[in-house]
């Protein structure tokens, strides 16, 4: 094949879609190699699936991957079994090798069992023998891109190499700096990265938003020079699961994400016939134009909303409470709720930012100070750690009582300008399944300048407690702190996003960029260049077709048409591109 499009001037690129095994298959004798296996968190040897730290498998990944370059492929991409995570078993590895090396590194003895209890452990001891098996899973893994990119270099010095990989709280909890691997991946050569592209089938609701949200944030954490290449997987290549719709809205929510090349998995690898499934080649044909005109605008420019910031060790702070190593991979969940509500966010620290649970650790005192002096929304356990370490004082409220409030309880909203319409709600606070996760809402006193804005009711309606808290410190920043433990299910209200709306331009001390309001699921993402003009996505995960408010100070001309727009409407399931420009005084529309 490399022959023949070789000889008619073809430039053509290689996935090699398994090295180490992507999940676990009971295949013959025969075909399982000779290296150590994957043990996963079940403590078991996987049938055919590899450790990447095995010397002997990193020489064999060598190898295949040069008897591929030795077809001089433009581009080599590794598929994103190169992991040490979700082969069949969700975490891992603790393998011989690993257990071995993390003894060593640690001085003590240690056995599969007592590691995988340590890595998911909270005492100071634990928390080393984490840190340290982190790093050597990371270690190992760029030992193995190394070998890997030598091979390659000997037999087609032209060829790049890339990576594709997972999203990045799977990274953190590998231990990786994906800007190093990918950088140990193609040598001299530009990084090439292939990031997680989500909807692997059709989606609705946040899971739309997650596609651009995941690609962002992978970009956000490596060089500008990194070539981001976006994926789209229909596997398996039937439209009842995935509609040539959510595949084009894919391939436009990559492009506004950063995505300069794409890669769509058109048809299955059995030789089902082309012209039997012609859509997707159509989609591709149309869709080309649109694509570009997406890139050209979104080139130069950055993210711009509420701070969500992201820290690669975020997964080495992290603690279970209760033993569980589901407990350790970070959380982003408010990536997608946030847009959800209709407000913009970005990766990077902002005027205000949303930090919560551990991912607080991540921050010395120094950063901590920093962001108590701007504008910051806690969860409950946000606010207790930073309330052990000492910054009490600028949260505007203490622990009272038990210091949890264990039992039935609803959250209803005060009469202020931050619940408007919505004032006197009552909100579930999903007690119940909390408790079994091991959290509570907390029980708080506030200090004589803060101000509760909602209040945790019993079943007789006594007030137990605040709810959300606000709170302006002596270092001149806003802190916001909710107590409840924040899930889906007692999140994604309209009530709640218009308080969380309301409390974010309180926070940032000036109205959000772009804020839509009372529209469920149908959210923007902004971003801006150096000279003020932006662009502008509007995301609908809706089924329903619906009138969008928008304020916004800026000018929106349609993308594709150059079109001024005054009043906007949202189709089900779509998504709308607009340049921006600012203007004096705000609209709404």
């Amino acid at each position: 094949m490399a022959k023949a499009f070789h000889e008619e001037n073809i430039v053509f690129s290689i996935n090699i879609i398994m090295l180490a095994g992507h999940s676990d298959g009971e295949v013959e004798a025969k075909y399982v190699l000779p290296y150590q296996k994957f043990v996963g968190e079940d403590l078991r040897e996987l049938h055919a699936t590899y450790c990447l730290l095995d010397e002997a498998w990193q020489a064999y990944a060598a190898e295949v991957c040069a008897l591929y370059a030795g077809t001089r492929p433009d581009k080599l991409f590794i598929d994103d079994d190169f992991r040490s995570l979700n082969h069949g078993v969700q975490y891992g590895c603790f393998c011989p090798i690993h257990v071995s090396r993390t003894a060593e590194r640690c001085g003590i003895a240690l056995t599969a069992e007592t590691l995988m209890h340590a890595v998911s452990g909270a005492s100071t001891e634990h928390m080393a023998i984490k840190q340290a098996w982190m790093q050597i899973n990371f270690e190992g893994q760029l030992e193995a891109a190394n070998r890997i990119r030598l091979a390659v270099e000997r037999v087609s010095p032209a060829t790049r190499l890339g990576l594709m990989n997972s999203g990045e709280p799977a990274h953190s909890f590998q231990g990786r700096d994906m800007d190093v691997l990918l950088r140990e991946f193609s040598g001299s050569r530009r990084p090439l990265s292939r990031p997680a592209g989500c909807s692997y089938s059709d989606s609705i609701h946040g899971e739309l938003f997650e596609i651009h949200q995941v690609t962002a944030l992978s970009k956000s954490v490596v060089g500008e020079d990194v070539q981001i290449v976006s994926e789209v997987e229909n596997y398996p290549h039937t439209r009842f699961s995935k509609s040539i719709r959510i595949t084009r809205l894919q391939l436009e929510l990559h492009a506004l994400a950063g995505a300069e090349d794409f890669t769509l998995n058109l048809y299955d690898y059995l030789g089902t016939p082309y012209e039997q499934e012609p859509d997707f080649l159509h989609l591709l044909i149309d869709e080309r134009e649109r694509l570009e005109m997406i890139q050209a605008a979104r080139k130069g420019k950055k993210l711009v909303g509420f701070g969500h910031p992201w820290k690669k060790d975020t997964a080495l702070k992290q603690l279970s409470r209760r033993g569980w190593l589901d407990d350790i991979m970070p959380n982003r969940d408010p990536d997608n709720y946030l847009p959800q509500f209709g407000i913009p966010v970005q990766f990077q620290l902002g005027k205000a930012n949303l930090i919560f649970g551990d991912a607080v650790q991540c921050y010395d005192d120094d950063e901590v100070i920093e962001l108590l002096s701007r504008g910051i929304l806690l969860d409950g356990l946000a606010f207790t750690n930073l309330y052990n370490r000492g910054f009490g004082r600028y949260l505007g409220c203490e622990p009272a009582g038990s210091g949890v409030v264990d039992g039935f309880t609803v959250e209803q909203f005060g009469f202020n300008p931050f619940t408007g319409p919505f004032a006197g709600n009552l909100q579930t606070t999903n007690w119940a399944e909390s408790k079994k996760q091991g959290k509570l809402p907390l029980q708080l006193r506030i200090d004589p300048g803060a101000e509760a804005i909602s209040m945790l009711l019993d079943d007789d309606r006594n007030e137990l407690s605040p709810g959300v808290v606000l709170f302006e410190n002596e270092l001149g920043g806003r802190v916001a702190v909710f107590t409840v433990p924040i899930s889906s299910f007692q999140f994604l209200h309209r009530c709640r996003a218009y308080m969380v709306a309301k409390v974010a331009q309180w926070l940032m001390r000036e109205p959000l960029p772009v804020w839509i309001e009372d529209c469920p699921n149908i959210g923007p993402i902004y971003y801006e260049g150096a000279n003020g003009e932006g662009l502008l996505g509007i995301i609908s995960g809706n089924l329903d077709v619906m009138e969008v408010k928008l304020h916004t100070d800026l000018q929106l001309f349609d993308l594709f048409t150059g079109e001024e727009i005054q009043e906007l409407r949202m189709d089900p399931l779509s998504v709308r591109f607009f340049r921006t420009q600012k203007e004096v005084g705000r609209a709404e529309r």
